[in-house]
């Protein structure tokens, strides 16, 4: 399979080096220093085990159109990039018309390659699809610590290693179903465990759930997850989850009745010194997907008329401690 990748951080950089490994194509699209340490040094993994393999086996450009002439097409686009302030989110892929097709152009076969989301946000897929058209759009949603480490550096921690995929139409009749199970396929054999979800917007809510208000509380509080989880905050943790449920469920979610429950006894289990990469980025001062994240979730809520106080308490004063600081 012919797999482009936007991003070779964290999420681009493993889960690409492992498929690259597992004998997939793959090329990565990238800039500045990881673009000249991808070319040069290569892409080094280290896994669980502090095991590290230093990768050679793909292609880099500094564009899609690039990589697909280098590749000689491309059957899938992993966008594996944060949502930061100031950057764009979902490049312009037009200019892969006539190489090999591209999201909302049509290639000589008349089929487009899918664009798979990996951000943690529950906005995105929604912006993607405005975009790029949902038909060609595979909202993902990846669970697993990986971390990284510098320029095409990336360190993988125990626990999940989980790529699950989905389509807007929850068709599986579509171009799109058949590349996504192609990429599931793909994921599996290079040791990754991964579904195609018929209703994916299940699992990208049931996700934010755990990771925004976690990795927003954490930020505000200054500490890691152990202390959230404690009688001082554990029932503001509940409560910005409880707003996520009601606004998923606005927003014709199905989550189950359970889901708040199943997500607070899942933080129970969670290394007591565990910080999301959202909040990690605000305390180092970075830029940061606080309004990817928390804003998003807001914004959700707003077009069907959910009231968010507690995210919206959240947000603010984080933004404020963020300008405070300069």
């Amino acid at each position: 399979m012919k797999i482009g990748i936007l991003g070779a951080g964290a999420l681009g950089g493993y889960y690409g080096g492992r498929l690259a490994e597992a004998g997939e194509e793959v090329g990565f699209v990238a800039r500045n220093e990881t673009l000249e340490t991808l070319r040069t040094t290569g892409l080094t993994l280290i896994d669980d085990k502090d095991q590290t393999t230093v990768l050679k086996n793909f292609e880099v450009a500094e564009n899609f159109h690039d990589l697909a002439e280098q590749m000689g097409g491309l059957d899938v686009i992993i966008n594996a990039t944060k949502s930061l302030p100031g950057e764009d989110a979902l490049p312009d892929l037009s200019d892969l018309g006539g190489v090999a097709g591209s999201a909302g152009v049509a290639s000589e076969n008349g089929e487009k390659i899918p664009v798979v989301t990996l951000h943690n946000s529950v906005e995105i897929p929604h912006l993607a699809a405005d975009v790029y058209g949902p038909e060609n759009v595979l909202p993902g949603v990846v669970r697993g610590y990986f971390v990284h480490l510098g320029p095409a550096k990336v360190q993988y921690l125990p626990g999940l290693r989980v790529l699950n995929l989905g389509t807007f139409d929850r068709s599986q009749d579509s171009h799109a179903y058949r590349v996504a199970t192609q990429l599931r396929d793909a994921l599996i054999r290079a040791d990754f465990e991964s579904e195609v979800w018929d209703d994916i917007a299940v699992e990208i809510w049931t996700k934010a759930m755990f990771v925004t208000p976690v990795g927003a509380l954490g930020a505000l509080a200054h500490q890691p997850t152990g202390f959230l989880r404690e009688d001082h905050l554990r029932s503001s943790l509940r409560g910005l989850m409880q707003e996520f449920y009601d606004a998923a469920l606005a927003n014709g979610v199905e989550l189950p009745v359970d889901t708040v429950d199943k997500t607070m006894a899942f933080v129970d289990t969670q290394p007591a010194d565990s910080t999301s990469s959202m909040q990690r980025d605000i305390r180092d001062g970075l830029p940061n997907e606080l309004d990817a994240q928390v804003g998003a979730v807001r914004r959700m809520a707003a077009r069907v008329g959910v009231a968010t106080p507690l995210n919206d308490m959240v947000h603010g004063a984080l933004e404020g401690q963020i300008t405070a600081r300069g």
